[in-house]
This record gives structure tokens, C-alpha cells and sequence, in this order.
């Protein structure tokens, strides 16, 4: 006999074979025994969760010669007819291949017939949402009001995408994912039919990669059937899927929480020479640090039990990670993927994430001072990062205390072999001196005030945006605007520098355009930078007409004029 794929032999014959779909079955048998079935039903749901199946068994339920029963026989000539798909009067159609007019029109002019094999003529339209508008239109009258020996099981996984006239003239099924538990139990008694032995972190793997579809869950098993033989390991499910191995996830995590850029671009490399898919692998690690985090959250879920039946060192692995790091690792790795959908080297854009992502703890850690009580943090931050801020500050407070002891000969004296062991606390990425010079000297100053006395709004906006960028952002002020640059001065070097990264900068900037209604470009730079740029800078002309002026020296006297008359009526010359 030719060979039936595992789906189509385990396919339901019963509501009873429906699995995990018991709020549906229990409703359509006792409508069926009290004979009080609707004219028309919508069955929508994820893909195989077993719509077309479920709408099928009703078919033969109704049309059962020992029935219409809450359960079919499956022996009369009936059921067995209808199973083949030999009935005239039960009839599947794709509405995906028979979308047009012309095919509703001839299903409107046939319903008028009564049937010849069986008490109830069945259409079930699969895909129901691929019909073009005006055959939802032909169908619409008929729907509503068809003879009586005629039922409508329409069967869709896009239910928003059909007419709400045609939706309000059916009885509304929704259908669910299946659960792991039940997949499992479906699957290991497909295996024991066929003599064959599999693990359980196999049949695990296999119930994760399905999404809660029986049908996917059946074809995956059907495939590592023919590539394992009589006995079927996790290793060989993970062969065929293409998917990375836990191993190497928790591999992947390792290296990042040790700040490891070296074993991370050796993963991506064993990733490819494997043939994995750099996109694929992106995703099974979305999905492995959001496995994390809901262990850190909802530990008792059971696609966390799953996990951990498929990985013992999982808990462990969590309990190593912080709470907010996790999120903010999720955060990156969301963002890259959507940036890998249209890069022309996806293998590059997998190494950039996780060499960012490395770097990032190893800023944190080479910045880590001494441990503080996170409840003295702000309380919009989470407890770690009020323990990074504050230990900034302790840092801060430090050398400013080194500066006075040292007097004014401090910035030429050579320094100790235990100073140069100390990690540079200068911004490493250098500024553009130029163009900032040039934003200063055009800086527009109502509206430099204008954006200092909104500023507050715009670091709310960047919190509902990201919460890790607003806590470095709180740090920063605005200190010149021009009409096309905005210069924002921190005392921090590390807010300055995470700040200044690229995608920080983009949604700052993307912000404070929808504030000021023009976009301009963000430079950052530490206080004493600014003060050395503002000695050489050229104030803008004023409005009056005056040649623009250099940035003067303190001078005591102008400003204690200025303090008592305003700076309008002063005038300062040489």
C-alpha cells in the first residue's frame, strides 16, 4: 500500500480524537443531540488546531444513519462515505484556488437541490477569507437564509479579514493552540503504533517547534521518523528543524554574561559552517532569553517546564542574570531583528548584536564601583541601574576630590603605576569639535530656551520609549540649538558615551523632532569639553544687529552689572 503521511492517518474521526479543542467539541455535540445545529458556522483559528477536521466529523454526525448523534459511527455507509470524501453531497472547497464569483454563484444555484446520498448537504469552504468581495457578496443572502437541508461550515485562520456581514450570519468557533502536554500525548501514541522509541526531550521539542498546531507537530515527527530510524534522539530533531541546540544557546548566553566577543564570533562561525540560518538563530535566541525571563517571572508556566525538561542547567543559567539586564538584551535583540529583514550580510549584522551586546556588560562591569543599597536609586530605574548611577557618582565625587588635593600642579604631574592601571575616565570617542563649534555659533537662543523649559516632556517621551536611555539621558542638558544640530552637555562620561551610541542617538533625535517640529542632529560632550569650546566659540548675532561677539572671560564687575540692571541695558566694550 502507498505510504500515508502521519497526519493523514492520525487525522480525528471523532470529537473525541480532537485534541485540546474541548470547549468547541462538548458545544457542537450537544447542539447535535438536541437537533438544534445553526445553518451556519465560522470555525477560525491558528493553523492545524483542526478546523476542516472538526468541521468534517460534523458532517457525519449529522448525516449518520444511527444518528444525528454526539458522536459518528464510522461504520455506516454514511460515515464511511463521507470519510472518503465519496459523498456528492458533502462537499470541501478551497476557497484559496475557488475565490471568484463565478464558483459562488454556481454554489448558489446548486443549494436548492436536496440531497441524494445523505439527510444534509455540507459545504465546508476552507481559506474562506481568500474569497474576493464580490463573492462574499453573492454568498451573502444564501448564508442567510439557505434551505434547510443545506449547513455552511466556513473555515478561515484570518477571521478580521472577512466581512462583518458574514461573520453575523454564522455561530462563531474560535479555535486554540494546543497545548505542549497534549501534543506529547498525541504524538507518543503515533510512535507506539509504529514500533519506534523517542525521548521525551525529543517529543518536547518537537510540541515547542508545532506553535500549538497538531498537524505541524505530526509532519515534524513523520520527518524525524525517516531520519532517525527505530530510535530518535533530541540531537536528531534538532538535525532536521535546522533550529540551534540548546547547547549552543546557553553557550551564547554564557559568553555574553563573561563580556566574551571572542567565543561569541566563534559561535556565529560554528553557526555557519553548520549551514544554520544567522536569521533563524536571532530568533531562537529572542526566544531563549524571553524563555529566561518569564522563569525569572512565572517560573510555573508550562512552556517553562518544557524548557527545563529540555535543558536541567536552564534554572541555573537564570538565576545568573539580572532581572533588567534581560530586558534590556531582549530590547537589542528585537531591534536587530528587525534591521536583519533588510540587511544584504545577515552573518554581519548577528556578529554586530552580539559584539554590542558583550561590550555592553563589559562597560558595566569595568565602571562597577562600590555596592550601594538600590533602594537609594531613583525610583522610575531599577535597582540596578540605581546601583550603577550611584556608583558613578561615588566615582565622580572621588576625583574631584583628587583634583583639589592635587592643586594646579595635578594635569602636568606624571602619573603612578597604580593611576595608569586605572581605567581612562575621558570620553573615548572623539567629538566633533567643528561642527559643534558651528552649532554654538548659530545657536538660536529663544528656542535653546524654549527646549530647556520642554525638556523635562521630552525625557517622559524617551522613558515610554526605553527606560535604560532615559536613565542615561536624565544626566544630559541642552546647551545650544541651531536650526539643523542640538548640542546636549553631560558630567557623566558614561551617560555621554552610551548616549552618543547610534541607536540612542536616532531615537533622540527622532523625539525631539516631533517636539520642535524640524530634525536636527545630536552631539554630546562632557562639561569640561563644552567650557573649552565655549571659550572659542562665536555667540550669534543679536537682534539688533551686532556684530556677533566672542565668548567672554568671567569678568566679576559685568556680571554683577548684569545682575543689577539686565543684560539688555549693559554694553560692554574693550
Amino acid at each position: 500500500m502507498t505510504y500515508r503521511a502521519l497526519y493523514r492517518v492520525w487525522r480525528p474521526q471523532t470529537f473525541h480524537d480532537i485534541v485540546g479543542q474541548e470547549h468547541i467539541t462538548r458545544t457542537l455535540q450537544n447542539a447535535i443531540k438536541e437537533q438544534r445545529f445553526s445553518h451556519a458556522y465560522l470555525f477560525n483559528g491558528p493553523r492545524g488546531t483542526g478546523k476542516t477536521s472538526a468541521a468534517k466529523v460534523m458532517a457525519k454526525a449529522i448525516n449518520c444513519e444511527q444518528g444525528p448523534a454526539a458522536e459518528p459511527c464510522n461504520e455506516c455507509a454514511a460515515c464511511r462515505g463521507i470519510t472518503e470524501g465519496s459523498v456528492v453531497d458533502v462537499m470541501e472547497i478551497d476557497a484559496a484556488s475557488n475565490r471568484r464569483i463565478e464558483e459562488v454563484r454556481d454554489i448558489r444555484d446548486k443549494v436548492k437541490y436536496a440531497p441524494t446520498q445523505v439527510r444534509y448537504k455540507v459545504y465546508i469552504i476552507d481559506e474562506v477569507h481568500m474569497l474576493t468581495t464580490e463573492a462574499f457578496n453573492a454568498l451573502l443572502k444564501t448564508l442567510e437564509e439557505p434551505p434547510a437541508h443545506v449547513i455552511f461550515i466556513l473555515a478561515t485562520t484570518d477571521p478580521h479579514k472577512l466581512p462583518a456581514t458574514i461573520i453575523s450570519r454564522c455561530q462563531r468557533f474560535d479555535f486554540r493552540r494546543i497545548g505542549s502536554g497534549a501534543i506529547v500525548k498525541r504524538m507518543r501514541e503515533a510512535v507506539e503504533s509504529e514500533n519506534v522509541k523517542i525521548s521525551d526531550q525529543a517529543l518536547t521539542f518537537i510540541a515547542r517547534m508545532a506553535e500549538g498546531g497538531m498537524r505541524d507537530a505530526l509532519s515534524l515527527l513523520d520527518q524525524a521518523l525517516s531520519f532517525g530510524g527505530d530510535h530518535i534522539d533530541l540531537e536528531d530533531v534538532i538535525a532536521i528543524t535546522g533550529a540551534a541546540s540548546h547547547g549552543l544557546l546557553s553557550e551564547t548566553v554564557s559568553a555574553i554574561q563573561d563580556a566574551s566577543t571572542a567565543t561569541a564570533l566563534d559561535i556565529v562561525r560554528r553557526l555557519v559552517q553548520e549551514g544554520k540560518s544567522p536569521e533563524q538563530f536571532l530568533d531562537d535566541l529572542l526566544f531563549y532569553f524571553r524563555d529566561l525571563l518569564l522563569y525569572k517571572t512565572a517560573p510555573a508556566l508550562e512552556e517553562i517546564r518544557d524548557r527545563i525538561t529540555l535543558e536541567p542547567g536552564f534554572p541555573e543559567l537564570a538565576d545568573s542574570l539580572e532581572r533588567s539586564r534581560i530586558f534590556s538584551i531582549i530590547e537589542q535583540l528585537n531591534r536587530a531583528k528587525s534591521e536583519m529583514k533588510w540587511a544584504s550580510q545577515p552573518r554581519i549584522m548577528l556578529e554586530l548584536i552580539l559584539i554590542q551586546l558583550c561590550q555592553t556588560v563589559g562597560s558595566e562591569q569595568e565602571f562597577a564601583g562600590e555596592r550601594v543599597s538600590p533602594s537609594d536609586g531613583p525610583a522610575v530605574l531599577s535597582s540596578d541601574m540605581a546601583q550603577l548611577l550611584q556608583r558613578i557618582d561615588i566615582l565622580e565625587k572621588r576625583l574631584k576630590q583628587m583634583e583639589a588635593e592635587g592643586g594646579a600642579a595635578s594635569p602636568v604631574s606624571q602619573p603612578t603605576r597604580s593611576e595608569k592601571r586605572r581605567p581612562s575616565l575621558q570620553p573615548t570617542v572623539k567629538i566633533p569639535s567643528g561642527r559643534i563649534r558651528d552649532v554654538v555659533a548659530h545657536s538660536i537662543e529663544p528656542q535653546l530656551q524654549k527646549l530647556q523649559s520642554i525638556w523635562p516632556d521630552i525625557l517622559g517621551t524617551v522613558k515610554s520609549r526605553s527606560i535604560q536611555l532615559h536613565a542615561w539621558l536624565l544626566d544630559g542638558k541642552p546647551v545650544a540649538l541651531s536650526q539643523d544640530g542640538m548640542v546636549v552637555c553631560f558630567k557623566s562620561v558614561i551617560h555621554c558615551e552610551t548616549t552618543s551610541r547610534e541607536l540612542n542617538k536616532k531615537l533622540i533625535e527622532e523625539v525631539v523632532k516631533g517636539f520642535i517640529n524640524r530634525p536636527v542632529e545630536l552631539f554630546t560632550l562632557m562639561e569640561s569639553q563644552w567650557q573649552e569650546i565655549q571659550q572659542t566659540a562665536v555667540l550669534p548675532a543679536k537682534e539688533s544687529g551686532e556684530e556677533p561677539l566672542a565668548v567672554p572671560k568671567a569678568e566679576p564687575l559685568v556680571d554683577e552689572a548684569i545682575k543689577l540692571f539686565g543684560e539688555e541695558l549693559v554694553n560692554i566694550n574693550d
